[in-house]
């Protein structure tokens, strides 16, 4: 068959824009059994649908809705897609949350949940075949009027799946300017988490197992990627780095002797990596770690399910450092029920830790985590009834509600001055000379991202840009006071 797989625009991201792997990863599945595949990437592709469907004519339509972000553009390709008779097929996080509204808006025909390849690969053989819809785990659909939700399906095993072709994109258009590198791409060594985290939805989507994948692959796409590309920067985005300790040391081992030239971070856990596994990682190229740590509050730590050991995680950094690896902290502003004396010991825990960079987010109730289910059950929040509604319950948009009991303005001040002192902070103290060279690298990538879009959307979306930074800019430096009561200190560079 021939198969045009989509991504929706998802409007404008001072990030940036990463290539679609599991897009990519279900693209790649069906190449390799014989079916016709284009990735269409609304996000950097300016080819319009109508042309691409007068050239392609495909067979079935599959979008991957992996976030609120895509469903405005979603649902107009969805509508356009299956007026020309096209099969719709929605699959992502978002679809695998709520399929029956999917289907009782009639926004797609089909709807594919959890993990995508197998799924897919037997809808497709279905559809051709005129087979029954009833015997494939993990789909959902309306038949004669009623919504059918299928079993769930099991994980596959990652070294029953291919390498990812990248010869189904551009990569020129996803590669990236940061931590140092010219040309940086977003790429994954294993799938999900041990953890139950209440904020994240690791728990309800892959039930809190890791699924590792072959370090050959992993390797195979790199090489790819630098021989062909140019490549010069990795950061694998595996929601825990380095839990299988083996392969930890087995793929930092390979990298070492393939000399690629690369230098490559990662995201993981504070107290899961020992000074022996972190300088094979810097021997191997690794030179930039984000850790989660969420909250400097022994008491919200248990509360979120985090549980770090706060007492311990300093000298994990301290050894980043003499090691020559820079440190990212993440934390999270306004968990519910936070107080003000828990977010102090936030602020203080990151004066000791004394990271090269830090992250400052606002609290948002993701769909399909505890912490929102639990909002709800308790009347806190109501969810969206509509795709439309679901549209604008977006993160990353700013303060979408206030839950904890510290001021919605402290919360703001806070988040605004760790995201100012990081961007005209320098991005790490061997990587960049300059004391800009964050912020130069978000601007650049800010301006790529505008040019992107269309003529309208181009002027849209740089004064929405324009009214974010000026929004940090202020709460950042415009009250003292708050600044003063949880001693938010600048700085010297």
């Amino acid at each position: 068959m021939k198969v045009l797989l989509i991504h929706p625009n998802c409007g404008f991201q001072f990030v940036p824009q990463t290539a679609p792997l599991g897009l990519m990863a279900i693209a790649t599945y069906l190449k390799q059994r014989g079916d016709l595949v284009r990735v269409y990437d609304r996000n950097v592709e300016k080819l319009s649908l109508g042309k691409l469907l007068r050239d392609f004519r495909p067979d079935a339509a599959g979008l991957c809705v992996a976030s609120m972000m895509h469903l405005r553009d979603g649902v107009r390709l969805s509508r356009r897609l299956r007026n020309e008779g096209i099969p719709v097929i929605w699959g992502g996080h978002m679809a695998t949350i709520e399929p029956e509204m999917i289907l009782r808006e009639n926004a797609a025909d089909f709807v594919v949940m959890g993990e995508g390849e197998v799924t897919f690969h037997e809808l497709l053989r279905a559809l051709e075949n005129n087979g029954e819809l009833r015997q494939i785990a993990g789909i959902a659909f309306r038949e004669r009027g009623e919504i059918h939700i299928a079993p769930e399906r099991a994980f596959a095993d990652p070294a029953d799946l291919p390498a990812i072709d990248w010869s189904l994109v551009d990569p020129e258009k996803y590669f990236a300017p940061l931590y140092g590198s010219r040309k940086m791409m977003y790429l994954y060594t294993s799938k999900g988490c041990p953890g139950s985290c209440t904020f994240c939805i690791n728990t309800g989507y892959h039930h809190s197992r890791v699924r590792q994948r072959p370090n050959s692959y992993v390797l195979s796409e790199i090489r790819t990627l630098t021989e062909k590309h140019g490549m010069d920067g990795v950061y694998f985005t595996d929601e825990i780095f380095g839990l299988n300790k083996t392969a930890l040391h087995d793929l930092c081992r390979r990298l070492q002797c393939l000399e690629l030239g690369i230098t490559w971070g990662c995201e993981t856990k504070l107290g899961l990596l020992r000074r022996e596994d972190l300088q094979a990682m810097y021997d191997a190229g690794c030179r930039w770690i984000y850790f989660g740590v969420e909250s400097g509050s022994p008491e919200m730590q248990k509360r979120i399910r985090k549980n770090l050991d706060l007492e311990k995680i300093e000298e994990e950094l301290q050894c980043c450092r003499q090691i020559g690896i820079s440190t990212t902290c993440g934390i999270i502003v306004g968990f519910p029920d936070e107080t003000q004396a828990q977010l102090l010991e936030t602020v203080r825990l990151l004066q000791r830790l004394d990271p090269n960079l830090i992250q400052a987010l606002a609290f948002f109730p993701m769909p399909g985590s505890a912490a929102c289910a639990g909002l709800v059950n308790e009347g806190r929040l109501t969810l969206p009834r509509t795709l439309r509604e679901w549209s604008r319950y977006a993160p990353l948009t700013g303060m979408f509600g206030n839950f904890s009991n510290v001021p919605t303005r402290d919360l703001l001040v806070i988040q605004s001055f760790f995201s100012w002192r990081s961007f005209v902070h320098r991005e790490f103290p061997k990587g960049a000379a300059r004391r800009y060279a964050f912020a130069l690298n978000t601007i650049v990538t800010s301006l790529r991202n505008i040019l992107r879009q269309g003529f309208f959307s181009m002027f849209l979306y740089a004064f929405s840009s324009a009214r974010l930074f000026l929004t940090i800019a202020w709460y950042a430096n415009a009250y003292p006071a708050v600044r003063r009561k949880y001693g938010l200190r600048r700085k010297r560079p």
